[in-house]
């Protein structure tokens, strides 16, 4: 992705999306990782200046990118619906607005990526960190809101374009099986911490458990809940929009929950090395479980309410257990700083999740 994009190919993949409007000047975004991204100022037929996003998926990253798109282009268009149906007091800001191009396709499709558009949201920024729990619980009330507007979203089931991606029975067994291989010869170094998570397996299945035997039902999710994926209004912090939908699809809801619960719940970073500092802070899962509640509370099931604390033990082991499989594989997954980065990582979780199962539950 270092290969710049000339300014004549920005203004003509945007005139595919907005023929009747002016293209003015693009800026690159350099803050993602993935994809590439411009924010492209332009003027409308009326002569009123408009801002969009403009973004290249990464096709080498998301190889099923068709399919990354409809599920995209099919909840923007939802909650396009609901806000209207509903009556929305920001209906420009409360969602992403992906446009379809003038011919009705979903983008362009070329060699530097799959183009798409999108209208840029004013007067909001993301931050990485809640720092309070009131900050907490508008990022609640954002997947909250985000979940139940799509609780009604029509058939077809969305594309599945990560398969088995919160299989959490699959990762423990991709855990034993690089365990029993150690191809790297660390197993002998984290023995510990292997039959550690083995004992949290219990309660990290609850989720899934729940969900073969009926009580839990699959529902269309963000996968990837977190501070920094929430627009927050400059004047009144108050979380105004969920963003970076490339991991939307069928999941459980309490699998957002639960990522809110992971990144929310300590103070410390994944990768703090001191375990002692990792610990679940009581008043802020009490604040994401009044946000998520008092939005799509009257949505879930009983099992799913009392199941909530779950959320987070499930997905903390859950990426706990993923990184200790990278590190016995020889760290070819996560990208690492120094040597030994995703032992420290995996311990860190596995910290954070015994400690939400003695604190939460």
């Amino acid at each position: 992705m270092t290969d710049k994009i000339p300014e004549s190919r920005l203004r003509e993949i945007f005139s595919a999306f907005l023929p009747d409007f002016s293209f003015r000047r693009a800026e690159q975004y350099f803050g993602g990782h993935i994809n590439r991204t411009f924010f492209v100022d332009a003027e409308a037929p009326d002569g009123r200046p408009a801002r969009y996003v403009l973004q290249s998926v990464n096709k080498h990253v998301f190889t099923n990118y068709e399919g990354l798109m409809v599920n995209v282009m099919r909840i923007s268009e939802h909650l396009a619906r609901k806000n209207e149906e509903l009556g929305s007091a920001d209906p420009e800001r409360n969602h992403l607005h992906f446009l379809r191009t003038a011919n009705g396709t979903m983008g362009v499709d070329s060699p530097e990526g799959f183009w798409r558009l999108y209208r840029y949201i004013g007067r909001a920024a993301g931050r990485d960190r809640a720092e309070t729990p009131e900050e907490a619980r508008e990022a609640a009330l954002a997947f909250g809101r985000f979940q139940r507007l799509l609780a009604d979203l029509p058939a077809p089931r969305l594309v599945e374009t990560i398969p088995r991606f919160h299989d959490t029975r699959n990762r423990f067994e991709r855990l034993e099986a690089a365990f029993a291989a150690d191809a790297h010869g660390r197993a002998a170094e984290c023995r510990a911490d292997f039959e550690a998570f083995l004992a949290l397996r219990p309660e990290a299945l609850r989720l899934q458990e729940a969900n073969e035997a009926g009580l839990v039902p699959e529902r269309t999710t963000h996968n990837d809940a977190k501070f920094a994926n929430v627009l927050l209004d400059d004047r009144t912090g108050r979380a105004i929009c969920v963003i970076d939908l490339d991991t939307c699809m069928p999941g459980l809801s309490l699998h957002d929950f639960g990522d809110l619960m992971r990144s929310m719940c300590s103070d410390r970073p994944e990768d703090e090395p001191d375990m002692s500092l990792v610990v679940a802070r009581r008043e802020m899962y009490d604040a994401l479980a009044d946000g998520f509640l008092a939005e799509v509370g009257s949505v879930l099931t009983e099992a799913e309410r009392k199941l909530l604390p779950y959320g987070g033990i499930s997905m903390t082991t859950e990426v706990g257990v993923r990184f200790l499989t990278d590190y016995l594989e020889g760290d070819h997954y996560f990208r690492i700083a120094r040597p030994g980065h995703n032992l420290v990582r995996a311990r860190s979780q596995l910290a954070l999740a015994r400690s939400m199962l003695e604190r939460l539950v």
